[in-house]
């Protein structure tokens, strides 16, 4: 099954429209999807950066940490999924410091920032 997106106006609220990605229909104007970046910050000053996927657009790139937040989901529940999913660090929201947004042309992407206990840390 496809990941489904509400989507939201530009002051972040829900439109009560959901989006199916890679639907083949673009998202309708002046609508856009909420997306998380999560920059996860060593104590001696290391930034952890994940590697994309080799078939995604930009594969093998570095990047922070981040992706869609899915429909039903909070931006701040999605930035923990995002965070698990990629790298294994379980966190909880209380842990995520917001420190702003980006906005696209179809996507507006809530920026978090994670700051680790310790540099010895084991990811997937």
């Amino acid at each position: 099954m496809s990941e489904m997106w509400d989507l939201i106006d530009s002051n972040k609220n829900k439109t009560g429209t959901t989006y199916e990605r890679n639907c083949g229909t673009p998202i309708p104007k002046d609508m856009y999807h909420l997306a998380v970046e999560i920059w996860t910050l060593k104590p001696n000053g290391e930034i952890l950066l994940t590697q994309r996927h080799p078939n995604k657009n930009y594969g093998l790139m570095w990047e922070a940490t981040g992706g869609s937040v899915l429909a039903g989901e909070s931006s701040i529940q999605g930035a923990v999924r995002e965070l698990y999913e990629e790298t294994g660090i379980k966190v909880n929201e209380y842990d995520l410091i917001y420190i702003g947004d980006v906005v696209g042309d179809t996507y507006i992407m809530d920026e978090y920032m994670y700051i680790l206990k310790s540099d010895n840390i084991k990811l997937i």
